[in-house]
């Protein structure tokens, strides 16, 4: 009865232990190639609690190695590898002659966890080379393809996740390899192995999640390669499955892209606006609110209602993955319209100023800076013709419409700062629609007109061109040279490309490197001030300047305060002087009184 007690209570602590472990290693699985989640890592906790009771209530244990093996494996996915390292090391003591594959495997683990990548690669190829059973087999394939992903070496580790997938027994453990196939196979563009993949993710799997994205990754799959009767049939098929009402809506989505692809369009968008009442407040309608909002801007160019759609997909489901791009399309409809307003007022401004009826002209400017005042506004004009062809090419995919754009500051406005960044970029567009005359052209007034310049040296590099001396670039490198040895000489080189290449980025970087070398190597507060106040003057949103904001405001700040001490000290010897006058006349007058 006593013998039948002892061995009962070390079996059930034991088998609670792994249980446990069972469990944690399930959510572990199902959330692969993700962080642990809390519940798994409490579960751990609890091996290690019930292993540990084992070892200490009951040291001769049949279940000892079991139960130290199940505490290390737990430190080691709770990410407490000294406490796993120091685990395997005592089961490695006890038990390595008995369990060589164990104790070399859990070793090889510790090592890549603890940042020893390559080591830990060549022990599990020395183990994969002796003699094991599948599982065993799998487990290896399975750890050296994770190490592989981490050094980003896909392709192998693809090859690896497969040979672990064709060996292991555990049919929850073959369905989350396949899941990994399927995803990096999608990332590789390899979608026949992809859909292989999550066929049989299909077919392993009881993850109802999992076996859920499977079905919509094939219809993807299928509609990516233009198998469009498969497509339709598959989302038929699942529109109709009471299980999968889950991803009815994304399958909804998968049948509006399909429309588009087939130039459906009016198909298209009346299937999005049934989404939307279909599947209020979800995330599957915030995102066809960003598809209506991405038809209004590519096929109608209708801002006014691609801002309504894009506004909509925040208060449709805020945690939308198309919250952040709607957001920011919205700030670059604003800005489109408010540089549209501000050239029509800033025109009929200008041509006033020239005594031109401002009722009916055409696109060509003919005034021309002449005052001060005047000035301004066609340097505000060039910002805002430039933030209308920088949004249209980059941001909206209208590029040749964005030409023109360009092309007013090229054409009428040749004295603002934008006039060589527009050379440079409706060359470039031109180049990359096809236009080459004009594309060589704006190249060749560049070069001719700023030799020296960023842009002009892309250019030559771009069109294989003999290379300048005395270019920016190269002056900035010269200067971060000189510096070394000669500090002051490397300043005049930096001052140089200002004067030179005011317009292109290698500009900021210079006036960057002036104003923090004033300010923090030769603590010349003036000079300081006056670069960070140049930055902010004529590159306000680069990098640069957005990096010294605060440096530029907090050294103005001290300078001001310190020139308000001078003052004030200033002002007090003034006002002691005049004291001691006071007292020396009061003094003379007295001396006369007494006389």
């Amino acid at each position: 009865m006593f013998i039948c007690t002892f061995s009962c209570a070390y079996f059930n602590t034991f088998y609670n232990a792994e249980q446990y472990f069972k469990k944690a290693e399930k959510i572990r699985l199902e959330k692969a190639g993700e962080s642990i989640p809390v519940s798994a890592i409490d579960d751990y906790s609890k091996v290690i609690e019930k292993s540990k009771r084992v070892l200490d209530e009951f040291p001769e244990s049949s279940y000892r190695n079991d139960a130290l093996l199940l505490i290390g494996k737990s430190h080691f996915h709770r990410q407490e590898y000294r406490l796993a390292e120091a685990t395997f090391q005592q089961f490695d003591d006890e038990f390595g002659s008995g369990h060589p594959f164990e104790s070399g495997f859990w070793k090889a683990m510790v090592k890549w966890r603890q940042g020893k990548s390559q080591a830990a690669l060549e022990d599990l190829n020395d183990i994969i080379s002796h003699q094991l059973i599948p599982d065993q087999q799998s487990k290896v394939y399975l750890s050296i393809a994770e190490i592989q992903l981490e050094l980003s070496l896909d392709s192998s580790a693809l090859d690896n996740l497969l040979k672990g997938a064709e060996l292991t027994t555990d049919t929850d453990q073959r369905g989350q390899i396949y899941y990994r196939i399927s995803l990096l196979a999608y990332d590789k563009d390899d979608y026949d192995l992809s859909l292989e993949a999550n066929k049989n993710l299909i077919r392993y799997s009881t993850s109802k999640k999992r076996i859920e994205e499977a079905k919509l990754q094939i219809v993807r799959i299928h509609r990516i390669l233009g198998n469009w009767s498969i497509v339709m049939s598959e989302i038929k098929t699942i529109l109709i499955d009471d299980r999968f009402t889950r991803i009815h809506g994304s399958l909804e989505l998968e049948l509006v892209q399909l429309y588009q692809m087939k130039n459906e369009n009016s198909l298209a968008k009346n299937r999005l606006e049934s989404i939307i009442a279909d599947y209020p407040r979800t995330e599957t309608s915030a995102e066809a609110y960003y598809m209506l909002g991405e038809i209004a801007i590519n096929e109608n160019w209708d801002l006014d209602d691609a801002e309504k759609q894009y506004s909509q997909v925040t208060r449709e489901y805020r945690k939308s993955q198309y919250t952040p791009t709607a957001n920011l399309r919205v700030k670059q409809i604003k800005s489109y319209n408010d540089s549209k307003s501000s050239i029509i007022e800033l025109r009929k401004e200008l041509l006033a100023k020239v005594n031109i009826d401002t009722t009916n002209f055409d696109s060509t400017l003919v005034a021309k800076p002449n005052k001060v005042d005047s000035h301004v506004n066609y340097e505000s004009l060039a910002n805002h013709y430039y933030n209308l062809g920088e949004l249209e090419a980059f941001h909206f995919n209208r590029p040749k419409e964005s030409i023109l754009n360009f092309l007013m500051i090229v054409d009428s406005l040749p004295k603002t700062s934008q006039y060589s960044k527009s050379l440079f970029t409706s060359s470039y567009i031109c180049h990359q629609e096809g236009d080459s005359t004009l594309a060589v052209s704006l190249r060749d007034s560049l070069l001719d007109q700023f030799p020296r310049s960023e842009y002009a040296e892309y250019l030559r590099i771009h069109y294989d061109m003999p290379d300048l001396d005395g270019s920016s670039n190269k002056l900035f490198r010269e200067g971060e040279i000189t510096w070394q040895n000669k500090p002051i000489g490397a300043l005049g080189i930096f001052r140089k490309i200002l004067q030179q290449d005011r317009e292109s980025d290698v500009s900021a970087r210079s006036a960057m490197y002036l104003a923090i070398k004033y300010d923090r190597y030769f603590s010349n507060a003036d000079s300081a001030l006056f670069y960070y106040d140049w930055l902010q003057k004529y590159k306000p949103d680069s990098e640069q300047a957005l990096a010294t904001t605060n440096r530029f405001t907090e050294l103005k700040n001290t300078v001001s305060i310190i020139k308000e001490m001078d003052s004030i000290k200033s002002s007090e010897v003034n006002d002691t002087s005049s004291i001691v006058k006071t007292d020396v006349s009061n003094d003379t007058i007295n001396n006369k009184v007494d006389n």
